[in-house]
């Protein structure tokens, strides 16, 4: 063989094996950067309501199988406990089931949308009323109505459960269906929708409310001004007692919190996750 034949030959040998290098590199490169996936690593902290708490921490356990390095703290401790965590920086995502406060509009926080709910009056299951009016509601709720018979019901005192202050599901209960007076004093207060439900199922001649996502065969559901509470009923606007579940952060979501709400976002869990118990966003 001529020199010159062995050192073209040598050649091609070498570019082949670096070809096949470049290649075996390229391997964990994106196909569309050219730049090697980065994995997500770090520790997320969520607290805030106990509506959204059941969401949150489904993501939470599902994002982590999905990313083995970062882990997730979900905790409760009702809506305002989540805006004013966020605003402090004590999380990096606020829960919340109400809107923003006035005082709470100036904190920079951004409003991340995740679903819609529905609030249901609920009794105990023996109670044989199936529908009360906003009017009946709200004189209930407050004080004014205080026997059952007042409502075509038997003559027995109606016992109020109510949330706690710190409760999102209360400020909008409040606000739309008690007109922003105050609960009748003396009114049960439990501290999250499941002990409301609870404690109504296990006390006669008691009436609550709750999020659509914890109702169960427990406690009756009662209709409201004649309109059930459901899905259908909230999104074409003929149920009044619906809101949107929000995830707050400080300013424009970035790292892990903008990779987690995407995904609390995201096609699958919205309509895998979400669509079990409230109306997804991929609905609206």
């Amino acid at each position: 063989m001529s020199v010159k034949r062995y050192v073209f030959a040598a050649f091609a040998v070498m570019a082949s094996l670096l070809l096949m290098l470049a290649a075996g590199c390229g391997g964990n490169e994106s196909v569309e950067g050219g730049q090697q996936e980065p994995k997500l690593s770090g520790i997320l902290n969520l607290s805030g309501s106990t509506t959204v708490l059941p969401i949150a921490q489904e993501a939470a356990e599902m994002f982590m199988d999905e990313n083995p390095g970062v882990t997730v703290n979900v905790q409760g401790g009702g809506s305002s406990v989540g805006i004013s965590n966020v605003a402090e920086g004590v999380v990096d995502i606020g829960d919340s089931s109400r809107e923003l406060k006035d005082e709470e509009k100036g904190l920079g926080l951004v409003d991340n949308k995740i679903a819609l709910d529905v609030i249901v009056v609920i009794a105990h299951k023996d109670v044989p009323v199936d529908n009360l009016t906003a009017a009946q509601v709200k004189d209930i709720f407050t004080g004014k109505i205080t026997n059952w018979k007042e409502v075509g019901g038997p003559d027995q005192p109606i016992k109020v459960v109510i949330r706690d202050e710190a409760s999102g599901t209360r400020e909008m209960f409040d606000e739309k269906a008690l007109k922003k007076e105050k609960p009748v004093a003396g009114a049960i207060e439990c501290n999250s929708n499941g002990i409301v439900r609870q404690t109504v199922s296990s006390t006669p001649f008691s009436i609550g409310y709750i999020s659509l996502g914890y109702l169960d065969n427990s406690v009756k559901a009662l209709k409201y001004d004649g309109v059930a509470a459901n899905k259908e009923n909230a999104v074409n606007n003929t149920y009044p007692l619906s809101r949107y579940l929000h995830m707050f952060t400080k300013g424009e979501a970035t790292g892990l919190a903008k990779a987690f709400i995407d995904f609390v976002l995201s096609d699958r869990f919205q309509n895998e996750v979400v669509a079990r118990e409230y109306i997804p966003m991929t609905q609206i």
